[in-house]
Protein backbone atom coordinates (compact mmCIF):
# COMPACT_ATOMS: atom_id res chain seq x y z
CA UNK A 1 0.00 0.00 0.00
CA UNK A 2 1.03 3.31 -1.47
CA UNK A 3 1.94 5.73 1.98
CA UNK A 4 2.03 9.57 1.24
CA UNK A 5 3.80 11.98 3.92
CA UNK A 6 2.94 15.49 3.75
CA UNK A 7 5.67 17.43 6.53
CA UNK A 8 4.38 20.62 7.26
CA UNK A 9 5.76 23.46 9.56
CA UNK A 10 9.66 22.92 8.49
CA UNK A 11 12.55 24.83 6.86
CA UNK A 12 13.80 22.34 4.31
CA UNK A 13 17.41 22.59 3.14
CA UNK A 14 18.17 22.68 -0.24
CA UNK A 15 21.12 22.97 -2.41
CA UNK A 16 19.72 26.51 -3.01
CA UNK A 17 18.95 27.50 0.57
CA UNK A 18 16.04 27.23 3.03
CA UNK A 19 12.44 26.56 1.92
CA UNK A 20 10.00 27.57 4.32
CA UNK A 21 7.47 25.18 2.45
CA UNK A 22 5.91 21.80 2.89
CA UNK A 23 7.66 17.85 1.78
CA UNK A 24 5.55 15.51 -0.01
CA UNK A 25 7.01 12.15 0.20
CA UNK A 26 5.38 8.94 -1.12
CA UNK A 27 7.14 5.81 -0.12
CA UNK A 28 10.41 6.12 -0.41
CA UNK A 29 11.10 8.75 -2.87
CA UNK A 30 10.63 12.71 -2.54
CA UNK A 31 7.50 13.31 -4.34
CA UNK A 32 7.54 17.51 -4.33
CA UNK A 33 8.15 20.60 -2.23
CA UNK A 34 5.50 22.96 -2.60
CA UNK A 35 4.09 26.24 -0.75
CA UNK A 36 2.38 25.72 1.88
CA UNK A 37 -0.92 26.96 0.95
CA UNK A 38 -1.12 24.22 -2.15
CA UNK A 39 -3.52 21.53 -1.39
CA UNK A 40 -3.61 18.38 -1.37
CA UNK A 41 -6.23 15.35 -1.04
CA UNK A 42 -7.34 13.70 2.00
CA UNK A 43 -4.79 10.36 1.54
CA UNK A 44 -1.65 12.13 2.55
CA UNK A 45 -0.95 11.75 6.31
CA UNK A 46 0.63 14.86 7.92
CA UNK A 47 3.13 15.37 10.14
CA UNK A 48 3.61 18.58 11.76
CA UNK A 49 7.65 19.20 11.96
CA UNK A 50 6.87 21.81 14.91
CA UNK A 51 9.06 24.60 13.32
CA UNK A 52 12.33 22.29 12.83
CA UNK A 53 14.66 22.06 10.49
CA UNK A 54 14.72 19.03 7.28
CA UNK A 55 18.09 18.76 7.00
CA UNK A 56 19.99 15.89 4.18
CA UNK A 57 21.24 13.02 5.59
CA UNK A 58 24.48 13.00 5.64
CA UNK A 59 27.05 10.27 4.08
CA UNK A 60 30.73 9.16 5.56
CA UNK A 61 32.67 8.10 2.68
CA UNK A 62 35.98 7.29 5.37
CA UNK A 63 34.52 5.29 8.23
CA UNK A 64 36.95 2.31 9.29
CA UNK A 65 34.32 1.77 12.84
CA UNK A 66 32.27 2.92 15.03
CA UNK A 67 31.26 1.75 18.40
CA UNK A 68 32.46 -1.16 18.92
CA UNK A 69 32.59 -2.17 15.12
CA UNK A 70 36.11 -2.00 13.30
CA UNK A 71 35.63 -3.09 9.70
CA UNK A 72 39.30 -4.55 8.86
CA UNK A 73 38.41 -7.13 11.77
CA UNK A 74 34.56 -7.59 10.18
CA UNK A 75 32.93 -9.68 13.25
CA UNK A 76 29.66 -11.05 12.69
CA UNK A 77 26.77 -8.45 12.04
CA UNK A 78 29.03 -5.37 12.67
CA UNK A 79 27.72 -2.99 9.39
CA UNK A 80 24.18 -4.08 10.68
CA UNK A 81 24.94 -2.74 14.11
CA UNK A 82 26.54 0.34 12.96
CA UNK A 83 24.14 1.26 10.67
CA UNK A 84 21.02 0.88 13.25
CA UNK A 85 23.65 3.76 15.72
CA UNK A 86 24.78 5.98 12.68
CA UNK A 87 20.85 7.64 12.41
CA UNK A 88 21.50 9.16 15.90
CA UNK A 89 24.49 11.05 14.58
CA UNK A 90 22.84 12.23 11.60
CA UNK A 91 24.40 9.59 8.87
CA UNK A 92 21.77 7.95 6.20
CA UNK A 93 24.75 6.36 4.53
CA UNK A 94 28.13 5.03 5.24
CA UNK A 95 31.12 3.57 3.06
CA UNK A 96 33.19 1.00 5.71
CA UNK A 97 36.33 1.01 5.45
CA UNK A 98 39.36 -0.88 5.67
CA UNK A 99 42.61 -0.44 6.68
CA UNK A 100 45.94 -1.40 4.69
CA UNK A 101 46.09 -5.11 5.63
CA UNK A 102 48.16 -8.42 4.99
CA UNK A 103 47.65 -9.37 1.48
CA UNK A 104 46.42 -12.76 1.93
CA UNK A 105 43.57 -11.60 4.41
CA UNK A 106 42.29 -8.65 2.47
CA UNK A 107 40.38 -10.30 -0.45
CA UNK A 108 38.40 -12.74 2.24
CA UNK A 109 37.87 -9.53 4.59
CA UNK A 110 36.69 -7.23 1.69
CA UNK A 111 34.44 -10.07 0.54
CA UNK A 112 32.82 -10.50 4.57
CA UNK A 113 32.73 -6.39 4.77
CA UNK A 114 30.69 -6.62 1.40
CA UNK A 115 28.31 -9.03 1.99
CA UNK A 116 27.70 -7.60 5.34
CA UNK A 117 26.71 -4.31 3.35
CA UNK A 118 23.10 -6.07 2.79
CA UNK A 119 22.56 -6.59 6.01
CA UNK A 120 22.15 -2.95 6.65
CA UNK A 121 18.46 -1.97 7.99
CA UNK A 122 19.34 1.22 9.05
CA UNK A 123 21.54 3.85 7.53
CA UNK A 124 22.77 2.89 4.11
CA UNK A 125 26.20 0.76 3.56
CA UNK A 126 26.65 1.79 -0.09
CA UNK A 127 29.34 -0.02 -0.09
CA UNK A 128 32.87 -0.45 0.68
CA UNK A 129 36.33 1.63 1.24
CA UNK A 130 39.69 0.30 0.90
CA UNK A 131 42.50 2.92 2.25
CA UNK A 132 45.37 1.27 1.12
CA UNK A 133 47.29 -0.94 0.33
CA UNK A 134 49.18 1.49 -2.27
CA UNK A 135 51.05 3.97 -0.05
CA UNK A 136 54.09 5.82 0.06
CA UNK A 137 53.64 7.56 3.32
CA UNK A 138 52.08 4.32 5.99
CA UNK A 139 50.79 7.38 7.99
CA UNK A 140 49.19 4.52 11.05
CA UNK A 141 48.86 1.81 8.62
CA UNK A 142 51.59 -1.04 8.91
CA UNK A 143 53.87 -0.65 6.62
CA UNK A 144 54.52 -4.65 6.35
CA UNK A 145 51.50 -4.32 4.54
CA UNK A 146 51.90 -2.09 1.72
CA UNK A 147 51.98 -2.84 -1.79
CA UNK A 148 52.51 -1.67 -5.19
CA UNK A 149 49.32 -1.17 -7.78
CA UNK A 150 48.43 -3.17 -10.16
CA UNK A 151 45.78 -4.57 -12.84
CA UNK A 152 46.08 -8.22 -11.18
CA UNK A 153 45.55 -6.75 -7.76
CA UNK A 154 42.51 -4.37 -8.82
CA UNK A 155 41.17 -7.61 -10.10
CA UNK A 156 41.71 -8.98 -6.69
CA UNK A 157 39.99 -6.12 -4.90
CA UNK A 158 36.63 -6.03 -7.51
CA UNK A 159 36.36 -9.36 -7.54
CA UNK A 160 36.23 -9.37 -3.62
CA UNK A 161 33.57 -7.42 -3.19
CA UNK A 162 31.07 -8.20 -6.28
CA UNK A 163 30.46 -4.44 -7.15
CA UNK A 164 30.54 -3.31 -3.58
CA UNK A 165 33.69 -1.62 -3.94
CA UNK A 166 32.88 1.88 -4.05
CA UNK A 167 36.24 3.99 -3.25
CA UNK A 168 39.94 2.98 -3.17
CA UNK A 169 42.52 5.51 -1.88
CA UNK A 170 45.65 5.49 -3.13
CA UNK A 171 49.48 6.85 -3.55
CA UNK A 172 49.57 7.93 -7.74
CA UNK A 173 53.28 8.29 -7.96
CA UNK A 174 54.04 4.81 -7.09
CA UNK A 175 54.59 2.14 -10.30
CA UNK A 176 51.83 0.88 -11.55
CA UNK A 177 49.49 3.70 -10.51
CA UNK A 178 48.46 4.66 -13.71
CA UNK A 179 46.92 1.01 -14.89
CA UNK A 180 45.22 0.30 -11.13
CA UNK A 181 43.31 3.53 -11.40
CA UNK A 182 42.08 3.48 -14.98
CA UNK A 183 41.28 -0.06 -14.15
CA UNK A 184 39.40 1.04 -11.05
CA UNK A 185 37.46 3.89 -13.20
CA UNK A 186 36.44 1.19 -15.60
CA UNK A 187 34.23 -0.46 -12.94
CA UNK A 188 32.83 2.46 -11.19
CA UNK A 189 35.52 3.11 -8.61
CA UNK A 190 36.07 6.07 -7.12
CA UNK A 191 39.63 6.97 -6.70
CA UNK A 192 41.17 9.43 -4.09
CA UNK A 193 44.61 10.41 -3.61
CA UNK A 194 46.28 9.78 -0.70
CA UNK A 195 49.32 8.77 1.69
CA UNK A 196 50.77 10.58 -1.11
CA UNK A 197 54.49 12.17 -1.56
CA UNK A 198 53.52 13.13 -5.19
CA UNK A 199 55.38 15.40 -6.54
CA UNK A 200 52.72 18.88 -6.84
CA UNK A 201 53.97 19.60 -10.63
CA UNK A 202 52.82 15.96 -11.44
CA UNK A 203 48.96 16.08 -9.31
CA UNK A 204 47.56 17.42 -13.16
CA UNK A 205 48.62 14.34 -14.45
CA UNK A 206 46.95 11.79 -12.06
CA UNK A 207 43.62 13.90 -12.34
CA UNK A 208 43.60 12.79 -15.69
CA UNK A 209 44.32 9.51 -15.07
CA UNK A 210 40.83 9.47 -12.93
CA UNK A 211 41.89 10.68 -9.43
CA UNK A 212 39.13 12.52 -8.46
CA UNK A 213 38.84 13.10 -4.80
CA UNK A 214 41.04 13.32 -1.79
CA UNK A 215 41.44 11.20 1.06
CA UNK A 216 41.94 13.75 4.69
CA UNK A 217 43.35 16.84 2.98
CA UNK A 218 46.50 17.97 4.96
CA UNK A 219 46.99 14.56 6.68
CA UNK A 220 49.67 12.19 5.11
CA UNK A 221 50.16 14.62 1.99
CA UNK A 222 53.40 16.36 3.06
CA UNK A 223 53.75 20.25 3.20
CA UNK A 224 56.81 22.00 2.11
CA UNK A 225 58.71 24.97 3.69
CA UNK A 226 59.66 28.25 2.47
CA UNK A 227 62.64 27.23 0.22
CA UNK A 228 64.98 29.93 2.40
CA UNK A 229 64.56 32.46 -1.41
CA UNK A 230 61.71 34.36 0.29
CA UNK A 231 59.41 32.29 -2.08
CA UNK A 232 56.76 30.14 -0.87
CA UNK A 233 57.59 26.59 -2.13
CA UNK A 234 54.22 25.54 -4.45
CA UNK A 235 53.51 22.19 -1.42
CA UNK A 236 51.02 19.03 -2.33
CA UNK A 237 48.16 20.36 -0.74
CA UNK A 238 48.19 23.59 -2.57
CA UNK A 239 48.26 21.19 -5.99
CA UNK A 240 45.39 19.48 -4.82
CA UNK A 241 43.32 23.00 -4.27
CA UNK A 242 44.35 24.25 -7.60
CA UNK A 243 42.79 21.40 -9.28
CA UNK A 244 39.17 22.50 -10.10
CA UNK A 245 37.66 19.40 -10.38
CA UNK A 246 38.87 17.56 -7.53
CA UNK A 247 37.04 16.93 -4.40
CA UNK A 248 38.33 17.63 -1.19
CA UNK A 249 37.97 14.93 1.90
CA UNK A 250 38.23 16.69 5.19
CA UNK A 251 38.32 15.27 9.02
CA UNK A 252 36.76 18.72 10.67
CA UNK A 253 37.88 17.82 14.32
CA UNK A 254 40.61 21.04 14.18
CA UNK A 255 43.19 18.64 14.85
CA UNK A 256 43.58 16.96 11.25
CA UNK A 257 43.48 20.48 9.89
CA UNK A 258 43.66 23.61 11.67
CA UNK A 259 40.49 25.50 11.76
CA UNK A 260 41.83 28.31 9.58
CA UNK A 261 42.17 26.07 7.31
CA UNK A 262 38.30 24.81 7.28
CA UNK A 263 37.60 28.03 6.69
CA UNK A 264 40.42 29.09 4.08
CA UNK A 265 39.38 25.53 1.86
CA UNK A 266 35.35 26.79 2.67
CA UNK A 267 36.21 29.76 0.68
CA UNK A 268 36.00 27.30 -2.14
CA UNK A 269 33.16 26.80 -4.80
CA UNK A 270 30.76 24.54 -2.55
CA UNK A 271 31.68 21.36 -4.97
CA UNK A 272 35.00 21.17 -3.47
CA UNK A 273 35.12 20.25 -0.26
CA UNK A 274 33.02 17.15 1.62
CA UNK A 275 33.46 15.97 5.45
CA UNK A 276 34.92 12.31 6.67
CA UNK A 277 35.17 11.23 10.01
CA UNK A 278 37.78 9.07 9.48
CA UNK A 279 36.57 7.17 12.34
CA UNK A 280 37.67 3.91 14.36
CA UNK A 281 36.39 1.86 16.82
CA UNK A 282 35.08 3.25 20.13
CA UNK A 283 33.54 6.12 17.95
CA UNK A 284 30.40 7.67 19.42
CA UNK A 285 31.62 6.08 22.91
CA UNK A 286 34.05 7.96 25.28
CA UNK A 287 36.79 6.42 23.92
CA UNK A 288 39.58 3.44 24.86
CA UNK A 289 42.92 2.43 24.51
CA UNK A 290 42.66 -0.68 21.74
CA UNK A 291 45.16 -2.32 19.14
CA UNK A 292 44.19 -2.20 15.11
CA UNK A 293 46.99 -4.44 14.59
CA UNK A 294 48.86 -6.46 16.59
CA UNK A 295 51.31 -4.41 18.41
CA UNK A 296 49.85 -1.04 17.35
CA UNK A 297 48.08 0.59 20.64
CA UNK A 298 46.07 3.61 19.68
CA UNK A 299 44.15 5.72 22.45
CA UNK A 300 40.67 7.29 21.55
CA UNK A 301 38.98 10.46 23.22
CA UNK A 302 35.24 11.22 22.19
CA UNK A 303 34.97 13.29 19.68
CA UNK A 304 38.73 13.80 19.69
CA UNK A 305 42.05 12.53 17.19
CA UNK A 306 42.87 9.03 18.07
CA UNK A 307 46.73 8.81 18.34
CA UNK A 308 49.42 6.20 19.02
CA UNK A 309 51.72 5.57 21.98
CA UNK A 310 54.20 8.10 19.87
CA UNK A 311 51.39 10.80 19.71
CA UNK A 312 51.04 10.20 15.76
CA UNK A 313 47.23 10.54 14.41
CA UNK A 314 45.42 7.19 13.48
CA UNK A 315 42.01 8.31 12.87
CA UNK A 316 39.37 9.95 14.64
CA UNK A 317 36.32 9.67 17.35
CA UNK A 318 34.83 12.33 15.27
CA UNK A 319 30.91 11.88 13.98
CA UNK A 320 29.61 13.29 11.34
CA UNK A 321 27.10 15.20 13.45
CA UNK A 322 29.56 17.00 15.53
CA UNK A 323 31.97 17.41 11.74
CA UNK A 324 29.05 19.41 10.52
CA UNK A 325 28.49 21.78 13.82
CA UNK A 326 32.68 22.15 13.76
CA UNK A 327 32.64 23.41 10.18
CA UNK A 328 30.07 25.84 10.65
CA UNK A 329 31.92 27.21 13.97
CA UNK A 330 35.30 26.87 11.95
CA UNK A 331 34.49 28.34 8.63
CA UNK A 332 30.86 30.71 9.21
CA UNK A 333 29.19 29.16 6.60
CA UNK A 334 25.37 28.28 6.74
CA UNK A 335 23.66 25.04 6.97
CA UNK A 336 23.08 25.00 3.11
CA UNK A 337 26.75 25.03 2.97
CA UNK A 338 26.72 22.36 5.65
CA UNK A 339 24.66 20.11 4.11
CA UNK A 340 26.49 20.26 0.25
CA UNK A 341 29.65 18.90 2.43
CA UNK A 342 27.77 16.78 4.24
CA UNK A 343 26.04 15.24 1.92
CA UNK A 344 25.76 16.20 -1.76
CA UNK A 345 29.55 16.39 -2.47
CA UNK A 346 30.10 12.83 -1.06
CA UNK A 347 26.70 11.26 -3.70
CA UNK A 348 28.53 13.22 -6.38
CA UNK A 349 31.78 11.29 -5.55
CA UNK A 350 30.16 8.01 -5.76
CA UNK A 351 28.15 9.25 -8.89
CA UNK A 352 24.77 8.87 -6.64
CA UNK A 353 23.63 12.66 -6.19
CA UNK A 354 21.22 11.80 -8.81
CA UNK A 355 19.54 9.49 -5.72
CA UNK A 356 20.84 11.15 -2.38
CA UNK A 357 22.45 13.48 -1.02
CA UNK A 358 20.15 16.25 -0.66
CA UNK A 359 16.28 17.29 -0.54
CA UNK A 360 15.11 17.41 -3.58
CA UNK A 361 12.23 15.98 -6.12
CA UNK A 362 12.66 12.11 -7.52
CA UNK A 363 15.78 11.56 -4.79
CA UNK A 364 14.96 8.94 -2.36
CA UNK A 365 13.63 10.32 1.72
CA UNK A 366 16.77 10.42 3.30
CA UNK A 367 16.71 13.27 6.02
CA UNK A 368 17.15 14.53 9.10
CA UNK A 369 15.18 16.53 11.56
CA UNK A 370 17.47 19.27 13.18
CA UNK A 371 16.34 21.54 16.10
CA UNK A 372 15.95 24.68 15.02
CA UNK A 373 17.42 26.41 18.03
CA UNK A 374 20.10 24.12 19.07
CA UNK A 375 20.91 21.67 16.05
CA UNK A 376 20.59 19.16 17.79
CA UNK A 377 19.19 15.76 16.14
CA UNK A 378 15.74 14.91 16.79
CA UNK A 379 14.73 12.53 14.57
CA UNK A 380 16.09 10.23 11.01
CA UNK A 381 14.34 8.66 8.06
CA UNK A 382 15.57 6.54 5.38
CA UNK A 383 13.48 5.49 2.38
CA UNK A 384 10.90 7.77 4.27
CA UNK A 385 11.01 5.37 7.06
CA UNK A 386 11.96 6.62 10.29
CA UNK A 387 15.09 5.24 11.80
CA UNK A 388 16.17 6.80 14.69
CA UNK A 389 13.76 9.39 17.31
CA UNK A 390 15.59 11.15 20.21
CA UNK A 391 13.65 9.97 23.38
Amino acid sequence: MQVNQKWVNVNIVTPNGQLRKNLLITDDHITAIIDPDTPTSSDWKVIDGGGNIVFPGMIDLLQHGFDLNFYTDPKAGCVANSSELLPAFGVTGFLPSIMSMPPNEMPQTLSELSRQCSEAQGARAIGVHSEGPCFSLAGAHNPKNLLLPSVPLADKMLEATLGKLKAVTIAPELDGAEAFIKHMKKSNVSVHLGHSAALPDNVTRYVSWGIDAVTHMYDALPSMPPDGTGVQVFSLPDALIAEPNLALGLICDGIHAHPKLVKLLAQLPSDRLFLETDSVKYAGREGARFEPYPGYWVTSAKGNAVRDENGLLCGSSLTSHEAMLNYMSFSGKSLTRASIATSLVPAKVLGMDHEIGSIETGKLADFIILDAKTLSIKSTYVGGKLVYERN
